[in-house]
């Protein structure tokens, strides 16, 4: 079976995030079949240290304003010698002439092909796990020294959602007055460069920090220590998030999403409205409420041990090989 991904930037593109993660554990678990991610960013380093799938990545050209176009003319090229039996798209333009079978990845973690939707679960690479006592202190006294700390986790979040983060966390330590810290896994400058310029002048500044660009296996060690994850980001930052706190034992704070995916709530907190105002209040909350935190962080567990990545794999795996072998019909 040869399937190819074509994906934009797994770093802000949850989806693109989710459609790598299924391609890298396909190709991990069936050695024998070949997958080819085609992605318009470089790709982030796998988290897991031991997940080192025969899987072949190429990056596209950028698509510049004045002549977009190379990107795809590079796009025909690389799937034309690939000869894909599916193409799995996780990118805003699906590509028309390709003449194998085709699904779309969406933002609840689902296949469509046509009309129909079928949903499976982001995979967490093993990276993302619970860690002991000793080793979260380890990882806060070279971090926060030894403070407890928020981190925002999945998808990067856009530059108007983390100003809103860092105005939610200016009301919670004005309020509390705690020593509580605000992880951020990136460059600022690189991601952020408007806000970048602003940071120093930034009342809570010693409350951040500010990691600079580090490994994904440091970024999920970072998740494992941290007192709740915080989401922020694009479509299916949620589902993606949700299932990075249940590997790390983690309550997760997130802003309501009527519109996108769906949040199991006994897991997650989520806030009354996407305002800075709302937010605050459930960092407050989980800050507070011992009891709440714990609840949270055991039913996250409960429902972790039900799920299976190799089973989830195998189920991908299904139903692309049933895609395959039903009668022709037209891409996604």
């Amino acid at each position: 079976m040869r399937v190819a991904f074509y994906i934009t930037d797994p770093l802000t593109d949850a989806v693109a995030a989710m459609a790598l993660s299924w391609a890298r554990h396909l190709a991990l678990q069936y050695p024998d079949d070949h997958y080819l991610v085609l992605s318009e960013h470089p790709l982030p380093g796998d988290p897991d240290p031991f997940l080192k799938a025969p899987l072949k990545s190429i990056v596209l050209p950028p698509r510049y304003s004045l002549f977009p176009f190379w990107s795809d003319i590079v796009l025909t090229q690389k799937l034309f010698a690939f000869t894909p039996d599916l193409l799995i798209t996780a990118a805003p333009r699906t590509p028309a002439w390709v003449r194998c079978k085709q699904a779309r990845v969406t933002a609840k973690a689902g296949l469509v092909v046509g009309r129909t939707e079928t949903l499976f679960a982001p995979l967490v690479s093993a990276a993302y796990k619970l860690l002991s006592t000793d080793e979260k202190h380890a990882i806060k006294e070279q971090w926060s020294f030894g403070r407890e700390y928020f981190m925002l986790t999945g998808s990067y979040a856009s530059a108007d959602q983390l100003t809103l983060l860092l105005q939610a966390f200016s009301l919670f330590k004005n309020r509390q007055q705690s020593g509580l810290k605000l992880v951020l896994p990136f460059a600022l400058s690189t991601h952020y460069p408007s806000l970048a310029k602003k940071i120093e002048h930034y009342k809570y500044r010693n409350a951040l920090v500010i990691t600079g660009s580090i490994a994904s296996e440091q970024v999920a060690q970072l998740s494992g220590a941290a007192y709740a994850l915080v989401a922020l980001g694009s479509p299916g930052t949620n589902l993606l998030a949700i299932a990075q706190a249940r590997c790390v034992g983690l309550p997760l704070l997130t802003l309501p999403d009527p519109d996108r995916t769906a949040v199991a709530q006994d897991t997650a907190l989520l806030a009354a409205e996407p305002t800075k105002e709302a937010l605050a209040a459930i960092m407050m909350q989980i800050y507070k409420d011992e009891s709440l935190r714990l609840s949270l962080i055991r039913q996250g567990q409960q429902l972790l041990s039900t799920g299976d990545v190799a089973a989830v794999t195998a189920s991908l795996r299904a139903w692309l090989q049933q895609l395959l072998s039903a009668a022709p019909a037209t891409g996604a």
